[in-house]
């Protein structure tokens, strides 16, 4: 192989890796919203002193086209929530790691999310939106990346606002 083919794969492979990562977020609107209704929260406790590592939360809702008791339900929210330390923040916060499953209904379809986050010790729903990362899928999101957007609304329903990277 000569000097310059080397050369020329070499800075190819070197371009390819420089590429910028597909934007995501706030640049652009997202791919799909989906709403889950209120939750059903089951709370797993290890221990009869509060909050202990490594207890679970799981949760599972409607999931839904729109917000409100007249949405049109396209399948199901299923959630599950691990504490994994305390005192995230100087103000006590635990944190938790979520996983969540997005289920369409009469289809293969479903998206896989995942990511960590500080909640106020002692208290099962958070008051900010959250992101967490699309780390797979099934059906039309089979090997999905990218990034789900979690807001709690006024009314007690959450808006997963859903960008898939390209």
């Amino acid at each position: 192989m000569s000097h310059s083919l080397i050369a020329l794969l070499g800075a190819s492979l070197l371009a390819a890796c420089a590429s910028p990562a597909p934007s995501l977020g706030a640049a652009g609107d997202p791919t799909l919203v989906v709403f889950n209704a209120p939750p059903e929260v089951s709370h797993f406790d290890l221990g009869g002193t509060g909050r202990a590592h490594g207890e679970l939360i799981s949760w599972h809702a409607d999931l839904d086209l729109s917000e409100g008791e007249e949405a049109t339900r396209i399948g199901h929210c299923n959630g599950t929530m691990q504490v994994t330390r305390f005192g995230a923040r100087d103000d006590g916060r635990e944190h938790r790691m979520t996983n969540i499953e997005l289920d369409w209904d009469d289809s293969d379809d479903s998206l896989l999310v995942a990511g960590s986050h500080p909640y106020k010790h002692g208290v099962i729903e958070t008051d900010t939106p959250i992101v967490r990362a699309i780390i797979g899928g099934t059906g039309q999101f089979a090997a999905a990346r990218g990034q789900m957007i979690s807001e709690k609304l006024a009314s007690g329903w959450y808006r997963h606002s859903i960008w898939i990277a390209d």
